[in-house]
């Protein structure tokens, strides 16, 4: 059994329509699948987030009705820098329908940018190690302070930053220089009983080893009495749903996790990986 619990459609910003995900997660072999539209506060009102978010909802259901008996479809949300407008997250909150509700962070405003860290050419932008470090020492003290400030399921690609620093633009990073920001973070999220994602978007770097120390992480939450991780592809297209599922199975394994978790009703779910 396989579920992805973090996926994308054109209700935010993939490139699929959530019938498409839907299809493509039946073709992977997968069990289900969980569309987590993006609701992040920074862009709310630019995007008319509420309405999509509304169309996404209205989308799965109708992707639950057809793929009802082949295929669970979920209904998840993917909450964004709650701290930047909770008023505006809560809004979208209250439709109240969600089987899982996803905290991340893609945007580091103490860091000065009016830029998502998708967005930064870490080429030039940060032209110093130092200026890089500062940059993740902020987006993890920011991500601390949010993990604080709503109620929500699971925590989303904890080193995501690195994605972009060092899985996109080849610059040197090293989450683990935070390893007490990091600790903090997963220490708060094991006492409320949240889960951590297992973001499969990079799993392995060209020579073949876990890359951004998921591994490591993996482990300090288990040694802190951390259960519950959940697989997401973070897939944006239909080609990426359940990527590197197998690689991320046989790490957590690794780690000694034998079971991964989905959810449904805002209520955790485990199954043998």
């Amino acid at each position: 059994m396989l579920f992805d619990c973090h996926t994308h459609s054109t209700n935010s910003d993939g490139k699929n329509t959530v019938e498409e995900m839907c299809a493509s997660s039946l073709e992977n072999a997968l069990d289900g699948v969980m569309i987590t539209d993006h609701a992040d506060m920074n862009f709310y009102n630019e995007r008319n987030t509420y309405s999509r978010i509304q169309n996404s909802i209205r989308d799965i259901q109708e992707a639950q009705e057809k793929y009802s008996g082949s295929l669970k479809v979920f209904k998840g949300i993917e909450l964004g820098e709650y701290t930047i407008s909770p008023q505006k997250a809560e809004e979208v909150l209250s439709l109240n329908c969600f089987d899982a509700v996803l905290c991340s962070i893609h945007f580091v405003p103490q860091a000065g940018w009016s830029l998502a860290y998708n967005r930064i050419d870490f080429h030039t932008a940060m032209p110093s190690e130092a200026e890089i470090n500062e940059y993740l020492k902020l987006y993890f003290d920011l991500l601390s302070e949010t993990v604080d400030a709503f109620d929500f399921d699971v925590l989303a690609h904890i080193h995501c930053p690195a994605r972009y620093i060092t899985g996109k633009y080849g610059r040197k990073s090293n989450v683990m220089l935070f390893e007490d920001k990091i600790s903090e973070i997963l220490e708060k999220i094991v006492k409320r009983n949240i889960a951590l994602e297992l973001n499969t978007l990079y799993i392995k770097d060209q020579d073949g080893k876990y890359n951004f120390s998921l591994d490591k992480i993996l482990g300090m939450y288990k040694q802190l009495g951390g259960r519950m991780v959940t697989l997401g592809s973070d897939a944006h297209n239909k080609a990426d749903v359940g990527r590197n599922f197998q690689q991320a199975a046989q790490l957590l394994k690794e780690q000694g996790f034998d079971r991964a978790y989905y959810y449904e009703n805002r209520k955790p779910v485990s199954y043998p990986l």
